[in-house]
């Protein structure tokens, strides 16, 4: 996935990179979402709604996530803050897959957690359970948003 993707970010809009990597971190979120929202300081009732308007898969959850946060910071949403929620729960391996460096040692207290994570990650989508990718997700609350 590195390679493919460094591939073609080289050829991208900022934008375009920039949906990319979104639609990247939705898919390696896995259980780590709500975490994830807790640390975007997103309200416990944004999260719940999150749970209710998706409850079948946790790449839909991540995706409204990621909308629903660069919609509600518009031009602050900048892809810096979302690197440091991300090492704030402790998901340094998104960060290192975006950026095309290669898989960190795993600090020893964290690596039961990220296994559980990486093996969690979808399996409530419909889309995975029969063995196909989901659809492409849209991310139309990016269209507006500046960050690189």
């Amino acid at each position: 996935l590195s390679f493919i993707f460094m591939f073609s970010a080289a050829s991208m809009s900022a934008m375009e990179r920039t949906e990319l990597k979104m639609a990247v971190i939705a898919e390696q979120l896995g259980l780590s979402w709500a975490e994830l929202a807790r640390e975007l300081q997103l309200s416990v009732d944004d999260i719940n709604k999150i749970r209710v308007e998706n409850p079948n898969s946790l790449l839909e959850q991540s995706s409204a996530l990621l909308n629903l946060w660069a919609t509600l910071e518009g031009k602050r949403a900048k892809m810096e803050s979302l690197y440091t929620a991300l090492k704030s729960i402790d998901r340094m391996d998104i960060i290192n897959m975006l950026e095309g460096q290669p898989p960190q040692p795993v600090r020893q207290g964290s690596r039961d957690l990220n296994r559980r994570r990486h093996s969690e990650r979808d399996h409530l989508s419909p889309g995975m359970t029969n063995g196909k990718r989901p659809p492409q997700i849209p991310w139309p609350g990016l269209i507006s948003v500046p960050f690189p």
